[in-house]
Formats: C-alpha cells, structure tokens, sequence
C-alpha cells in the first residue's frame, strides 16, 4: 500500500511541478502512458492520481479528447499536496474517521435542504451500484467504482464545493480498502447500508424531531466497513 501510496505521490508532483511551471501547453496533460514513462511509474497510479485530481476539481478528463486543467488549478494542486503530505503517514482508520465526520456532515446538508430530485439522483446511484453487484463474479474494480460514485453523489449534492472536495478526496484515499471490503464481505452488503443512509436523508428532510437516525446511519455503514478492514 505504502509503495502504491509513493507512486501515486510522484505522479502528484510532476503535475503540480508543470503547473508551477506552465509546461502543460494550453493546459492540456500529457496521455497516462506519456505521465507513466515521464515519470517511471506504471499506468495504475497514473489512473489513481488522474481520479483524485478530477474529484476534486483540479482537472478535467474529456471522454475521446484529453485531460485539462481547470482554471482553480494552481490554488487547488497546493491545497491538495498539502493534505495528501497529512494523509501519507494516516491509517486507514484515521482515514475513514475522517471521512466518517465529512460525509455525515454532507448528508446532513442535504437533509436539510432536501429536494426531491437529491434522492432521485442518490437512489439512481445506489441502483447502479446493485446492478454491477448483483452479476455473476461481480468485477471488483467495477462495484468499487460504482460505491465510490455513490458518496460523490452525496457530495455533489451537498451544496458546499469545499466539503465536497474534501469528502471527494478522503473517499478516494480510502479506494482500496473499500475494494477490499467488498472482497471480504461481498457488494450487496454496501447496497443494504446505502439504503439506510438514503432513507435516513430522507427522514430527516421530512420530520421536525429533534432526534436525527441520520448521523448513526452513517456511522454505522462506515464503521461496518472499518471493522472488516485487515490490521494496521
């Protein structure tokens, strides 16, 4: 992991060092297997970093034409190589506390200014993630995908970009123990704990009780998953 961890950081750094120095002509990256050679890594960390740089807002990955950079970039690549320094030496415990206290937090805004096309979208997001989990021999990296596009979801919809980019972040970090999970345990068991997240949103979007089933829901799906995490 630590290794992997190393590979992903290079490919952080040459971007932010051709950010620095406007080498990246009309702010267009060079291809992940150009990044890869340049900078002496395969192309899975080259992949990894180009997910966490377009969940946060630093690039933008256009289908059949490049990778772009976004006009926040130069600020943003500081912000993030400071927190990824911060999250180098984390535990994945650490790690999912962390994400636990942004993600509850985003669930709350979203109950609390709920709108009827926010559950829409998060059920459409969790159904995705059934259909892959639901195959026969399920592809792994496919359910991971498409677990982690549901909490993107729940950022996106939260309303507030810096939370958003935080959760998106911390989310990705924690990509490889949520594969693992899925692993151990099996998918549908992400799908079931979704569910309660998705109906606690909606409960507290609909009720004036003072006592909220939002923040246990979402503490008990994540804590779920760091229990079937192996050891530090």
């Amino acid at each position: 992991m630590n290794e992997q961890k190393t590979a992903v950081k290079k490919v952080m750094d040459f971007v932010e060092q051709g950010i620095s120095n406007n080498s990246f002509a009309e702010g267009r990256l060079p291809a992940e297997p150009e990044i890869a050679a340049t900078v002496g890594v395969s192309r899975t960390p080259v992949r990894e970093a180009m997910k966490i740089l377009d969940a946060i807002g630093i690039i933008e990955i256009r289908r059949g034409i490049g990778t772009f950079l976004n006009p926040q970039a130069t600020t943003a690549i500081g912000y993030l190589m400071s927190f990824m320094t911060v999250t180098e030496s984390a535990t994945h415990q650490q790690l999912f506390e962390a994400r636990l206290m942004v993600e509850q937090f985003a669930a709350g805004l979203i109950a609390h200014d709920l709108k009827s096309d926010d559950l829409v979208q998060i059920r459409a997001a969790n159904e995705q993630l059934r259909k892959v989990a639901d195959m026969p021999d399920p592809d792994l990296d496919a359910v991971t995908e498409a677990d982690i596009n549901f909490h993107r979801t729940i950022f996106d919809l939260c309303g507030n970009p810096l939370i958003a980019a935080i959760g998106k972040l911390t989310t990705e970090q924690v990509r490889p123990w949520i594969r693992v999970s899925h692993e151990k345990e099996g998918p549908m068991l992400s799908v079931q704990l979704h569910e309660i997240v998705i109906e606690a949103i909606a409960h507290d979007g609909s009720s004036n009780e003072k006592k909220s089933p939002l923040s246990q829901s979402v503490r008990n799906g994540l804590v779920s998953f760091r229990g079937r995490l192996p050891g530090e």
